[in-house]
């Protein structure tokens, strides 16, 4: 079955650049930005909770870490300590652990093909909006 592109996350867009009012869902859902990130849950061990504080901080910092996002993070904290734990003990992570893991890594922006989808969001033109349509970024 051919699916198509996964949308981005409207945050996302805003920090690529690439963000259109035309394009936008006018009622998708919007919940609180998380500003005081919240120590790591009980159950990750110290590969998780060290990939807890380290990435969490870091989406805190880009304004990009909602209150539901908090999920998707501990899931993937707890898919990376797993994927540690074996690695540690020598045993080879199946296919499905892999691709779960890549998958949630993706979510998060942390693959080098995800990634180029973000910028660091400089300076625009304010003067005309439109001024960067039709260029290549350099």
């Amino acid at each position: 079955m051919a699916r198509g592109r996964k949308p981005t996350a409207p945050t996302l867009k805003v920090l690529a650049g690439t963000t259109r009012p035309d394009r936008e869902v006018v009622d998708a859902p919007e919940f609180d930005l998380i500003e005081d990130f919240p120590d790591p849950p009980q159950h990750l061990n110290m590969d998780g909770a060290e990939m807890w504080n380290s990435l969490g901080r870091q989406l805190v910092g880009a304004k990009v870490l909602q209150v539901v996002d908090l999920y998707s993070l501990e899931q993937l904290c707890f898919a990376w300590q797993c994927f540690r734990k074996k690695a540690k003990a020598d045993m080879e992570a199946t296919a499905a652990e892999t691709t779960a893991l890549k998958a949630l890594f993706s979510e998060f922006g942390m693959t080098p093909a995800s990634r180029r989808k973000v910028t660091a969001g400089g300076e625009k033109d304010k003067a005309n909006p439109f001024a960067g349509n039709g260029r290549k970024n350099a």
